[in-house]
């Protein structure tokens, strides 16, 4: 029997101060993404980083929490129903994890553990199609720090970044085409940004490293998929920390579309599966509020693939080798 964890970076528990700032110190407390020794990473991220931004960052999180009872941030929520239907569907237990915050990997492994005792194989599935050190290294790293811990009856796969397969390519194209039947002037394309020594020192170890190099692969694939001439599309980068991130920055650029006569967009984030802060805040409310200011006259905003049945199938044809 196989068995799968969908594992993603991280959410803070709840939407309180002291939730966040814990999330945030322990996501930057890791040295592979401050890219700087551990101990220095710890201590800007738990002391210094973590509560100055705290409040700022709770604000924005208070837009986008989900409101059931009990409230859940989107990427629990969205990833717990992707695991449900991905094991209903197919027939296959799966649970969740993250690499911040909880579940834990631990807690994960544990849950699969005891629901599976006949368990062959473990799949770890990142949710993240592109490889970058601050999100799939980082996995990689801590789904081998626990499960070699201890001898298992299975064996583990960690699924490489899928950022060109064909059936994630179809999958986005397939959602993002309803929203793309408008008139419109550009489409945007929207990733995070990443510290751009980071960038040029996985560059250097091979296309399966080069984010860069891999992001533009997904460009060409899915503009090719959706019929969209090469003109027409914009990329741009979100979420940076400083000057030293790649750009062009969303926030920066964005409010420049409107006044080179471009006032109907739409925007996607292909480098996430589940909405989370950087899509559902920096594009679809501080970027739409920035273009709509400065004269745009339609923002569409193109949700992640979250828990739809195209995200469902995409996983288990990346997963299965099709």
């Amino acid at each position: 029997m196989r068995g799968i964890i969908l594992m993603n970076v991280g959410t803070p528990a709840k939407c309180e101060k002291a939730d966040v700032q814990k999330f945030i110190g322990d996501m930057l407390a890791d040295p592979l993404v401050m890219g700087k020794p551990e101990w220095i990473s710890s201590l800007l991220a738990r002391n210094i980083i973590a509560p100055l931004s705290a409040s700022k960052s709770l604000k924005k999180y208070q837009l986008i929490w989900r409101k059931e009872v009990p409230a859940f941030s989107p990427i629990t929520y969205y990833l717990q129903n992707l695991a449900d239907k991905l094991e209903k569907q197919k027939n296959v237990p799966v649970e969740i994890a993250m690499r911040y915050g909880e579940p834990s990997f631990s807690d994960a492994l544990e849950k699969l553990e005891k629901r599976c005792p006949l368990l062959h194989e473990l799949i770890v599935f990142p949710m993240y199609p592109h490889y970058a050190q601050s999100t799939t290294q980082t996995a990689i790293d801590e789904v081998g720090r626990i499960f070699y811990k201890y001898p298992h009856s299975f064996r583990l796969k960690i699924v490489s970044p899928y950022y060109k397969h064909p059936a994630y390519i179809k999958a986005l194209a397939d959602f993002a085409k309803p929203y793309l039947e408008k008139d419109l002037d550009r489409i945007v394309f929207c990733y995070h940004s990443l510290p751009i020594n980071q960038i040029e020192e996985a560059r250097q170890k091979g296309k399966e490293f080069d984010y860069v190099y891999q992001l533009k692969e997904t460009n060409h694939l899915l503009a090719e998929q959706l019929e969209i001439a090469p003109n027409k599309i914009i990329v741009l980068y979100s979420s940076q920390r400083s000057d030293n991130w790649i750009k062009p920055y969303l926030n920066k650029e964005i409010g420049d579309l409107p006044r080179m006569g471009w006032k109907k967009i739409a925007v996607m984030a292909p480098g996430f599966l589940i909405d989370n802060m950087e899509t559902l805040y920096d594009i679809n409310i501080e970027a739409r509020e920035l273009f709509l200011k400065d004269g745009g006259e339609d923002f569409t905003f193109i949700p992640c693939l979250n828990d739809s049945d195209l995200a469902v199938e995409s996983i288990w044809k990346i997963i299965s080798g099709v």
